[in-house]
């Protein structure tokens, strides 16, 4: 959730600079409202739709999780205190977070419906009054106002035609709606600083769409401005309304007396189409290939005995890991049932734990191809080896490769240095015999 709203928000910032940069300074009042709102479906569907482009496939070995709890595996004793660090509980961040965001999320969704349902109690106290046609509602207010169809006045006071005119067009050209709109997504958007600059952006352009509707009535733009000079007393607007009187009447006379843009200018807004197809591209999800490894042991739960392969014959043969090491220097063997230390829940263990001094060299096992040699999580350094017949080998916690993707091995190369990277309290090589992805023991498929 948290990652899908960070992809909203950055879409609908780029978006929303991109027109400020733009279309902010055009004349064309109509397509400007409509980028405007288009910015909001955009940022939402375009990290939902990234489905419809064609997924870039990318080769990723999964591993599965490992937590080694080796002890007794050097001369020096390994202090307790290790094993009392992988068992403190991390404090949970992201839930902070989500506490934050939802708190946030109510109290503006709580002072959206206070203020419609303030309209509704002003609305009931309001007299009703017929104006050439037009109802207004005069209410115990400081100034004139609309709201969809609705024109409020204060009451005893006489306002000049070209206001009622003007507060019509809001009403005729659905303003209202996209207010509510913009208050909704704001509600769930409160975090990100440019909504609210965008939802200024938006009522502007509301005002420059009502101020060309009355212009375009046979009414001397003269006449107007004089009557926007003598409106310059500014007070603080509530954002669902529509005013005659906001602090931006001097982009308001700046954009009336503005020559009109020219008509080439509208081709610029067609930019706007290889933007949203460059963010459906940056937010397609990567596939995985059928490469994926997945560990037997997290896949059977209630399974107390890996799957053992019984006959030995005609299986390659392979060589003891660990340079100059034999099966005595085996620490943990195949099978066994041990406590996870992070989880305290018991897992069986799908490898044999072999120690050794920090930098003993380890050998490929078995002719083969490497197919994985990087750092992965709690396995630490880890290579992987693929063998005839489906048979992988697995060495885990090495302190360094002496090998890379793609290289073939033969039995007894030096492929990597015994270490304690990833989840390892002491130096010592996890190694770990498969076949077609089944763990096995591999004691009894070593040469001595």
């Amino acid at each position: 959730m948290l990652v899908y709203l960070f992809q909203v928000m950055i879409i609908f910032s780029v978006l929303y600079m991109v027109y400020q940069w733009m279309f902010s300074k055009l004349t064309f009042h109509v397509l400007n409202r409509n980028i405007l709102l288009a910015i909001v479906p955009l940022s939402l569907f375009i990290p939902l739709l990234t489905q419809l482009v064609p997924p870039i496939v990318y080769p990723i070995e999964e591993i599965p999780q490992l937590f080694e709890h080796i002890t007794s595996i050097t001369t020096t004793q390994v202090a307790p205190s290790i094993d009392q660090t992988l068992t403190a509980a991390p404090f949970n961040y992201l839930a902070l977070l989500k506490v934050i965001y939802f708190l946030g999320v109510g109290m503006c969704v709580f002072r959206f419906a206070m203020s419609i349902y303030r309209l509704c109690i002003l609305k009931k106290q309001s007299t009703p009054i017929n104006s050439q046609g037009q109802v207004l509602y005069e209410a115990p207010i400081s100034d004139v106002f609309s709201y969809f169809h609705w024109i409020f006045l204060p009451q005893g006071v006489v306002y000049d035609p070209l206001i009622i005119m003007h507060e019509k067009a809001h009403g005729q050209l659905r303003h209202t709606i996209d207010i509510l709109l913009i208050e909704l997504y704001i509600a769930f958007f409160w975090w990100n600083p440019l909504v609210y600059v965008y939802r200024k952006a938006l009522t502007s352009v509301h005002e420059y769409q009502a101020d060309q509707y009355v212009l375009q009535e046979d009414v001397k733009t003269s006449d107007y401005l004089q009557l926007i000079a003598t409106s310059l007393e500014i007070k603080k607007p509530h954002q669902l309304y529509s005013y005659f009187n906001t602090p931006i009447l001097k982009k308001r006379i700046d954009m009336m007396t503005k020559k009109t843009s020219h008509h080439r200018s509208k081709l610029t807004y067609f930019l706007v189409l290889p933007m949203c197809a460059l963010f459906l591209i940056a937010f397609t999800k990567p596939i995985i290939e059928n490469s994926i490894v997945h560990d037997v042991v997290q896949k059977i739960e209630n399974i107390d005995v890996i799957q053992e392969i019984a006959s030995t014959d005609g299986v390659p043969s392979f060589a003891f890991p660990v340079e100059g090491s034999s099966k005595q220097q085996i620490t943990s063997f195949f099978n066994v049932n041990r406590k996870n230390p992070i989880t305290k829940k018991s897992k069986i263990h799908s490898g044999i734990d072999i120690r050794a001094a920090l930098g003993t060299p380890v050998i490929a096992t078995a002719d083969g191809t490497v197919f994985l040699s990087r750092e992965v999580g709690a396995w630490g350094n880890i290579i992987k080896i693929k063998h005839q017949d489906d048979y992988e080998t697995w060495y885990a916690h090495l302190k360094s490769f002496n090998t890379n993707y793609g290289k073939s091995v033969k039995k007894g190369d030096v492929i990597g240095y015994v270490g304690s990277t990833g989840n390892s309290t002491g130096p010592h090589l996890h190694y770990e015999l498969k076949h077609y992805k089944k763990s096995m023991d591999p004691l009894p498929y070593f040469d001595q």
